[in-house]
């Protein structure tokens, strides 16, 4: 009984503690100095009651600073323990938190409640930068292995034939052997011109720039039906308008990477792109009849895998957001929406 009188004393607010301290200080101060005066009215009626009075006042002054003090030090002890943490964040800590303790009232407890929310969200924002960065050198460093693939298996293999048939141009013997030997070269030089081009425009297509991204994507997908054996089909509509250019190398590179998966992963017969504004938003969607995949174990961190949290980051950057829907054996839909822009790109 004692026990949870005290905690309910100590969870009181601070308004209420200082006003009852003060209450029982004036109200024990007027009983104890009403005893006291009369007592001494009636022991000693002939002495001047003038300096008891003073005295009681002086008592009266000195016990209220020392309560009011020691109640308000009690009462503020949630805020010094809220000052510690921020003076130990300040000096590098990270792992700091608010103990509520006994002595505090709601609304101490709801200030310590939102900073230590404040601060676990800090901890988890850097800890996926941290991820996020580590992704992005991981996607850097494949990206360059993948060019590094492309330009020595296609590029640099089309130049070493085009010196090897130099040589053998060299030791052409009579006009019509020359003749061919220039054939062949003029043909190795056009390939090994197509390969550079190709993966030029894999870095950064032209047409995305001169022509917007309705082009690129139309260019994507005829690319793919030739490269890859896909059927590939693209629908665009409502695209009137061009989009701002940050926005067109979003939903390109999230095309791009979702038809690369595609290639990759899905083992489809079929892929459909489709690029569309309701007028308010946005819309690109990939769809393929692949094996797929259980879409329900992607948490957003590990589980996506490099490329799609990389659609859902770019995405995020100009306010979009990301769908995933897949089943084994059921293909793969990848739907990625943001808002239309007020004002034209």
């Amino acid at each position: 009984m004692i026990a949870k009188l005290r905690r309910r004393l100590l969870h009181t607010p601070l308004f209420y503690k200082i006003l009852w301290a003060n209450i029982a200080i004036v109200a024990l101060g007027a009983v104890a100095g009403t005893v006291i005066t009369v007592w001494h009215v009636t022991a000693f009626p002939d002495q001047e009651h003038y300096p008891l009075i003073a005295l009681f006042a002086g008592a009266g002054v000195v016990i209220s600073v020392l309560v009011n003090q020691w109640v308000l030090r009690k009462a503020l002890e949630p805020l010094d323990r809220l000052q510690t943490a921020v003076e130990a964040i300040r000096s590098g800590s990270r792992n700091v938190r608010v103990e509520l303790g006994d002595n505090s009232d709601e609304r101490f407890d709801r200030l310590a409640e939102a900073f230590n929310q404040m601060l676990e969200q800090i901890e988890h924002d850097s800890q996926r930068l941290r991820q996020l960065s580590h992704q992005i050198l991981q996607a850097q460093e494949e990206e360059r292995r993948r060019l590094a693939h492309e330009l020595h298996d296609e590029a640099a293999q089309s130049l070493t034939s085009l010196l090897v048939h130099i040589r053998l141009l060299e030791r052409a013997q009579n006009p019509a052997e020359a003749q061919r030997h220039i054939q062949e070269l003029r043909e190795l030089t056009a390939r090994a011109l197509e390969d550079v081009r190709r993966v030029a425009l894999d870095l950064r297509p032209k047409i995305l720039d001169d022509l917007g991204l309705a082009a690129a994507l139309e260019w994507r997908v005829d690319e793919l039906n030739k490269a890859h054996g896909l059927q590939a089909s693209i629908t665009i509509e409502g695209m009137e308008r061009r989009l701002p250019r940050e926005m067109e190398l979003v939903f390109y590179r999230i095309a791009q990477e979702a038809l690369s998966n595609v290639c990759r992963h899905a083992q489809a017969k079929k892929v459909a792109v489709s690029l569309h504004s309701d007028g308010r938003r946005c819309i690109l969607e990939v769809v393929d009849d692949g094996v797929g995949f259980d879409a329900s174990r992607l948490d957003g961190r590990k589980g996506d895998g490099l490329g799609l949290i990389g659609m859902r980051e770019r995405i995020a950057m100009i306010g979009g957001s990301l769908e995933i829907a897949s089943r084994p054996g059921a293909g793969t839909r990848i739907k990625a929406q943001a808002p239309w822009p007020q004002t034209e790109g």
